[in-house]
């Protein structure tokens, strides 16, 4: 059975949460009940088989939707905090930790559990075939692109600073329900999304490369690959308090030196860089809380100055914070 988002977007899950609703904007909000305090989600429908969504909403108890999309599509997010947890048939139980997601629907059931261990905090993109292939018809690649290649995306492709800041900028249009005009804004920001992970793509070789060269100086065992997996999911449970060195090793059952070349081997970054690079990321999104100065985010994130912080994120987004918030109208 069908359940509709192709016509309908988060309604159905609106819907399970007991959510009003009114018209916002370009689009439609969704109020959870009084008891989930100031908890909403905005839905945004630009085109048919395309929607954008802003999510920040607590739950009281565990909520399981159950989705089943007749026409397939790609699902991106963008979260920045949250208990979420995806259940795809024959495939690993993801729990979205913060960063940048992927799902690739293929007409299949899969359930999204929204939990209680946190608040939910995200922005997100849905564009089925459809919509898709209207769009690279009227805006063709040098390369043909398929929905289905979407699967075998890496998170090193689309979990990348630019398209985080791509999200962010979403965030503030969709929450301010007021992209002018609201068709050709969204649109294009489907082909910046699609463009930078088809660049990444693009450029994979490199990284396959780079891989090549430095397995030939030494190996890394697929057993060594999953304690350096477990490093990285620990790291991710909270990026701006993240274990010691020694628990690492602890965890990685390895010494120092091996854990920092094993960890650099894989992800093509020293333990120190992620670290720096996720820290920035978290950054980007608190520079939307209107009450936290850019000092109070630079010490947040580790930084003893606002000035070295804003080097640091320039280095990264090729902007200052203070003009990241300009942008933003904050």
């Amino acid at each position: 059975m069908d359940t509709n988002e192709y016509l309908t977007g988060n309604a159905g899950l609106a819907g399970q949460l007991s959510c009003s609703t009114r018209d916002f904007g370009n689009g439609v909000i969704y109020g959870l009940p009084p008891q989930n305090g100031n908890s909403w989600l905005v839905d945004i429908h630009p085109a048919t088989g395309l929607f954008f969504t802003d999510v920040y909403f607590t739950l009281l108890e565990p909520v399981v939707r159950e989705y089943q999309m007749e026409q397939p599509g790609l699902w991106l997010w963008s979260v920045a905090r949250g208990d979420i947890t995806i259940v795809e048939n024959g495939k690993k139980t993801r729990k979205l930790e913060p960063g940048i997601h992927v799902l690739v629907n293929q007409g299949k059931p899969f359930k999204i559990i929204y939990g209680t261990e946190q608040p939910m905090w995200y922005t997100s993109m849905l564009v089925f075939h459809d919509c898709l292939g209207r769009y690279l018809k009227a805006h063709p690649l040098e390369s043909p692109f398929y929905l289905a290649e979407a699967a075998c995306w890496k998170p090193f492709q689309y979990n990348t600073p630019d398209v985080v800041m791509v999200f962010e900028q979403l965030k503030y249009a969709i929450r301010n329900g007021d992209a002018p005009p609201p068709f050709m804004y969204y649109e294009s920001k489907l082909g910046e999304l699609l463009s930078l992970i088809v660049r990444n793509m693009q450029y994979q070789h490199l990284w396959e490369d780079y891989l090549k060269k430095n397995r030939n100086q030494k190996h890394l065992t697929y057993q060594n690959r999953k304690y350096i997996w477990k490093v990285k999911e620990e790291l991710d449970k909270n990026i701006l308090q993240p274990p010691s060195m020694e628990q690492l090793i602890a965890l990685a059952e390895m010494g120092a030196t091996k854990l920092r070349q094993s960890f650099k081997l894989w992800y093509g970054i020293t333990i120190a860089e992620y670290i720096r690079q996720e820290k920035l990321k978290h950054a980007l999104r608190l520079l939307s809380v209107d009450d936290l100065s850019i000092s109070n985010i630079a010490a947040t994130v580790g930084y003893e100055s606002a000035s070295k912080f804003a080097l640091a994120f320039k280095k990264v987004y090729h902007v200052t914070p203070s003009e990241v918030r300009k942008s933003f109208l904050i």
